[in-house]
């Protein structure tokens, strides 16, 4: 996934607007400073030849994460080449290493054995500066069989190659015989050619009832391949050497319109405007408490025009035969505003489904402050299909490597009340800049329960329930009879020097629809670290992700009830460990594009 119109000159006018904006237009000229101007940079000269180090967070550099990956300097957006191989779990993603804006997109890398302590490796698919093409995303697989001619075990990553000076995007691949210490771009690229200005994203799995390779990758808009007329949606490809491709069919944005028209949902929030999908994954995953199979395609939607506005991540849950794909249901993916662009780990140990994200918003992730970096990825999701009572129900959750991060119980609460007066937390060590808080709550008479997290002096981050959604700030919140959990991060930046940032009707609350559960309680898990909050509720029925930027001080917790009395279940709050980022720089690693 590319930042709107994919030319050269798109990241240099990214870089203007970080100056030109409104948020910024007001720091500049007012009492705030962009966090650049106040803390100074943290922005490191990592080569080739550096030895290894570590990056933590700090009062100068407050907003690097705990425990949710980000870069040691420049600009990240998706997720790459997820694959798993010998013990180790690597991450490539798309990056420009030396400023904080999107530009010259190129692969870093960085590998993980517990997918949270992470080790940067540099920059593995570089920016082609002689021919002036990007690296645009795409994903990896282990070659088992050698069908592609590499090498037995070899990873190969497939990538799309953006060309600023045509433009085209056409499909790509690399490969690893070393676990991805050096890797080598195939010198018969493209794969897939085309004259197509918009068609990226390639994800590629093994398919063993037809033992070969099947590709899906999006076509942005209604193009062409070679003069024949292809509509806009998830192409899907098939290959038996990785190498050699045929296209079998297309899940256009068409039929997925049809089909949602004759869905009764209770999504919310968002309306069903699709004018854009991209970064496409497939897969398969069973039925929890039966014998069936569904598949999956999770793709990143937009829906203006310029294919950014408003954009999202949505599971279409259905069948595919090895040929086509159909759609039967729908699930939005994150209520939040900062998931996008999640694509899976191939090859996972134990066939599990881990989904990770980038933690970001294109509408404002050219502006957000910064201290020489920008952009992170959410936490590694385990993604799962129930039952339900009517349809399929999809479900995601933290993996379960998240429990290891955990040091100190800070608090433990089990059948008190919360009322205007009386937050049980108070008098408990429930405070912390990386924390994980798990609690089931019963709202009782209240009409509305929840958290303030990341709060200081003046800063708070908001987690609110609504027993009645008409009372929700959120204007678009619907169905307006399902009761809402409400994330405002209005005053989430108030005291330190990222000054106000989510103002009031500037990107600051979010709402997701939350049924009660049997009993009536809502259950919570909230993950909450220094600029990224996540929230799964109802067992991981409904997700959203959210950045923040509070004070290095702001670090309380507390809860609240207004008009009446909520009940904690039960309650217990963990100190979680930062994981400070490992560099390591390999032979193949490259410098990268300035």
């Amino acid at each position: 996934m590319v930042q709107n119109n994919h030319s050269q000159s798109e990241g240099e006018s990214l870089k203007e607007s970080s100056t030109l904006n409104r948020r910024n237009l007001m720091r500049t000229t007012g009492s705030g400073l962009l966090a650049t101007t106040a803390l100074g940079s943290t922005s490191l000269n990592v080569s080739a030849t550096d030895a290894a180090e570590q990056i933590e967070g700090s009062e100068e550099d407050p907003w690097r994460p705990g425990f949710h990956f980000a870069p040691p300097q420049g600009w990240i957006n998706d997720p790459n080449g997820l694959v798993y191989h010998d013990g180790i779990y690597h991450l490539f993603f798309q990056y420009h290493p030396h400023d904080p804006w999107w530009e010259d997109i190129q692969w870093g890398h960085a590998t993980s054995r517990d997918l949270f302590n992470w080790t940067y490796h540099g920059i593995k698919l570089p920016f082609d500066d002689e021919n002036n093409i990007a690296k645009f995303s795409g994903a990896a697989t282990v070659d088992k069989e050698n069908t592609a001619g590499f090498g037995e075990e070899a990873l190969i990553l497939s990538y799309t190659g953006a060309h600023f000076d045509d433009p085209i995007q056409d499909q790509r691949i690399a490969y690893s015989t070393d676990n991805g210490k050096t890797v080598t771009p195939y010198d018969g690229n493209p794969v897939v050619d085309t004259n197509d200005p918009e068609f990226r994203d390639p994800n590629v799995f093994w398919y063993e009832p037809d033992q070969r390779w099947i590709m899906v990758v999006s076509r942005v808009y209604d193009g062409d391949d070679d003069g024949e007329e292809r509509p806009a949606g998830i192409e899907i490809y098939s290959s038996k050497d990785h190498i050699n491709w045929t296209y079998e069919s297309t899940f256009t944005i068409a039929e997925y319109k049809e089909t949602v028209a004759g869905i009764e949902t209770d999504d919310g929030v968002y309306d069903d405007g699709v004018d854009i999908w991209e970064c496409p994954d497939l897969f398969e995953l069973p039925i929890e408490g039966t014998d069936e199979t569904k598949w999956v395609l999770t793709v990143s939607v937009g829906n203006t025009q310029d294919g950014h506005d408003n954009p999202r991540e949505d599971h279409l849950i259905g069948d595919f035969d090895g040929h086509e794909f159909t759609m039967e249901d729908r699930m939005i993916a994150d209520y939040g505003y900062d998931y996008y662009a999640a694509i899976s780990w191939d090859n996972e140990p134990d066939d599990r489904r881990i989904q990770i994200g980038w933690a970001g918003h294109w509408p404002y992730m050219g502006i957000i402050p910064e201290t020489g970096w920008r952009g992170s990825m959410s936490v590694p999701r385990e993604v799962t299909l129930e039952e339900g009572n009517d349809y399929v129900e999809l479900r995601q959750h933290p993996v379960a490597e998240l429990e290891d991060l955990r040091q100190e119980t800070l608090a433990e609460l089990s059948s008190e009340m919360i009322t205007p007066g009386r937050d049980p937390l108070d008098g408990t060590d429930a405070e912390g800049r990386s924390l994980e808080i798990r609690a089931t709550i019963d709202p009782h008479t209240a009409d509305e329960v929840g958290f303030r997290v990341r709060e200081g002096a003046n800063d708070e981050s908001r987690i609110t329930y609504y027993t009645d959604p008409d009372d929700s700030p959120v204007s678009d919140a619907s169905p307006s009879e399902v009761p809402q959990l409400v994330f405002q991060r209005t005053d989430s930046s108030v005291d330190g020097p990222a000054d106000d940032f989510f103002d009031e009707g500037q990107e600051d609350a979010t709402s997701m629809p939350l049924e009660p559960r049997e009993g009536g309680t809502i259950e919570l898990q909230i993950l909450v670290d220094r600029s990224v909050v996540e929230i799964f509720a109802n067992d991981g029925n409904r997700t959203m992700t959210n950045l923040v930027f509070p004070d290095w001080d702001s670090t309380d917790v507390s809860l609240f009830a207004e008009n009446g009395a909520a009940r904690i279940e039960n309650l217990v709050v963990y100190d979680l460990a930062p994981q400070p980022l490992d560099i390591e720089l390999h032979e193949g690693s490259h410098e990268g594009s300035y």
